[in-house]
């Protein structure tokens, strides 16, 4: 499913609950800019360590993952995983850049930098930890509630059953027809698409109507905005389509009300949420 929107975030990452290693908890904002710089760069060494360990515990997850899967869809799977964690790590170093961040939270430069660190050391581990309790040793407590962020609880496979609430639609019990349920779910989708798409739009507004900024500045603004979020469209997708990989059967009718779908719409809403929390919209 290709989403023709394009929007943007303003995220903003608490450093409570970062899996062991990361140490951004021990570079405190009361530091000196200078110190709190070096903290967080040994912070981020070591947060990039640990995604990587996961990143490579994934792969050999995959290339010996139990159950009927071919050879074929196997190396297409494991194509599909490459693309998305490079994705993700994309979508990590745009949304954290801190020129962004700078603009976001009207920091200066130094400050706007460590702050980025900070962010991408929030972001490593949400991917970190995500990849551990799908592929390798579960932590509960720190299950992936959405691509950039962590929820306490039900693990990531419970959460996007229950859509981080409860189901927005229920089977209507006519045996294993599940095509109403799934015609329900892409309407709940084309729903959150759609309150997406208008909440971005007053985010564009809220920009444009800065009289404090020149109009390179705005236009600068929102630029590095749509940059933060070119790939994540593609990634909400290819990430909700990887986990049907995880399945008995990728292709059975229920994939998509069982899992695609709801899916689509907690990362949606996660996006909606952050949005209107960074630039101060109901």
């Amino acid at each position: 499913m290709a989403a023709t929107w394009m929007p943007a975030l303003a995220l903003v990452f608490g450093l409570v609950g970062l899996a062991p290693g990361a140490r951004a908890q021990d570079c405190p904002a009361s530091q000196p800019a200078t110190e709190r710089a070096a903290c967080l760069v040994q912070a981020m060494a070591e947060a990039e360590a640990a995604l990587e360990v996961a990143r490579v515990d994934a792969t050999k997850a995959i290339a010996g993952w139990h159950g009927e899967i071919s050879e074929t869809d196997r190396a297409q799977w494991r194509g599909e995983f490459d693309r998305g964690f490079a994705l993700w790590v994309t979508f990590r170093d745009k949304v954290c850049a801190a020129p962004l961040l700078a603009r976001e939270q009207s920091l200066d430069a130094a400050r706007a930098e460590n702050a980025s660190l900070a962010c991408r050391i929030g972001i490593s581990q949400v991917i970190a930890g995500d990849l551990t309790n799908r592929f390798g040793e579960a932590v509960p407590d720190k299950a992936r509630g959405h691509l950039a962020g962590f929820q306490r609880g039900p693990n990531r496979r419970q959460l996007i059953g229950a859509e981080g609430r409860q189901p927005l639609c229920r089977h209507p019990g006519r045996g294993g027809d599940y095509a109403p349920l799934t015609a329900c779910y892409e309407r709940q989708v084309a729903r959150v698409d759609a309150e997406l798409n208008a909440v971005w739009a007053r985010a564009l507004a809220a920009i444009r109507a800065r009289d404090d900024l020149s109009a390179a500045d705005r236009a600068g603004w929102v630029e590095l905005l749509r940059a933060a979020q070119r790939p994540w469209a593609e990634l909400r997708d290819l990430a909700c389509r990887l986990e049907t990989y995880e399945t008995p059967n990728r292709f059975a009718n229920s994939i998509y009300s069982g899992l695609v779908g709801p899916c689509l719409i907690v990362e949606t809403e996660a996006r909606i949420r952050s949005l209107k929390t960074g630039y101060g919209l109901r």
